[in-house]
């Protein structure tokens, strides 16, 4: 079975000044380009996970959330790393659907995909709600970036691969 980390879309690995669709405002966060490059060298597939209620709401299309991953994917090609797959929940909060974080059944459908065992993987993610995904799922260790622990998505690459996985 393969190793994972489960990241979060919006800032986490880019700026989300709020329901973010427009390819030309994609910014990676810092750190990532080089902090996903070291996971990546360390043998985890990267799977983004993201709520995208704006589909939901009617703010955006889903054809845009593709353009803005598309995007990302563009800006990490000068790191010379790549995200293996985006898995998305397009439902408003109150549709109460299986799939919106914090419930798992992200990871469980990438997990049936990409034959990730859970128990060896990671979550990596902004808010409470991606912490507490990656518990439910029963990941190894979940993980916030933009705070006193981790101010960036850097710090918290290299604290999995150098203090975790040693």
């Amino acid at each position: 079975m393969k190793r994972a980390i489960f990241l979060d879309r919006d800032n986490t690995l880019i700026h989300d000044p709020g329901y973010i669709h427009e390819p030309s405002k994609v910014k990676l966060l810092e750190g990532v380009g080089e902090g996903l490059k070291l996971l990546k060298e360390k043998g985890f597939l990267l799977i983004v996970v993201s709520n995208q209620s704006g589909i939901g709401r009617g703010y955006y299309r889903e054809s845009d959330f593709h353009r803005v991953n598309d995007k990302l994917q563009e800006l990490l090609k000068d790191y010379n790393v790549q995200i293996d797959d985006f898995f998305f929940c397009p439902h408003k909060p109150e549709d109460n659907c299986p799939c919106r974080k914090p419930k798992p059944e992200l990871a469980f459908t990438a997990s049936k995909k990409w034959n990730i065992d859970l128990k060896s993987s990671y979550m990596i993610g902004d808010k409470d709600s991606d912490v507490e995904f990656g518990l439910l799922a029963g990941m190894k260790g979940c993980f916030k970036v933009g705070n006193e622990i981790f101010p960036s998505f850097l710090e918290c690459a290299k604290f999995i691969v150098e203090v975790l996985e040693k």
